[in-house]
């Protein structure tokens, strides 16, 4: 007869194996982000692709620009111009990873609704 402690680590194995074999199932974060591409919003996820890059130029500008200025106007113009596009490319990017995390959220749905259907389908049965 096992005792406690042995019942729990065979759990926990048992458990931790099953882990590993639906995280090695998952795709990682490149094939995720890869995935905002294909689809309905494939368009919408490309302008914001390039939106971002434009904005990361405009914030480096800024930064070199603010950096070389003489007079206070200037520098706070391009600091404002700095911060400005720094955030603005924030809210892109974040709305990229958010259009990822939809489409992942989106299929694990429809996988539990598969699971679940075919779990209803054998009780059905019986």
């Amino acid at each position: 007869m096992m005792n406690l402690d042995e019942q729990i680590k065979a759990s926990l194995k048992a458990e931790q194996h099953h882990l590993h074999t639906v995280l090695d199932t998952e795709p990682g974060l490149f094939e995720k982000l890869a995935a905002i591409y294909q689809g309905k919003m494939r368009w919408w996820a490309g302008v914001g692709t390039l939106l971002a890059f434009v904005l990361t130029g405009v914030f480096m500008v800024s930064a070199y620009q603010f950096y070389v200025a003489t007079q206070i106007e200037q520098q706070l113009f391009w600091a404002v111009c700095f911060i400005t596009s720094l955030m603005m490319q924030i809210a892109v990017k974040l709305w990229l990873f958010m259009e990822m995390n939809r489409q992942s959220i989106i299929k694990e749905i429809k996988r539990s609704e598969y699971a679940m259907s075919q779990q209803l389908n054998t009780h059905a049965r019986m």
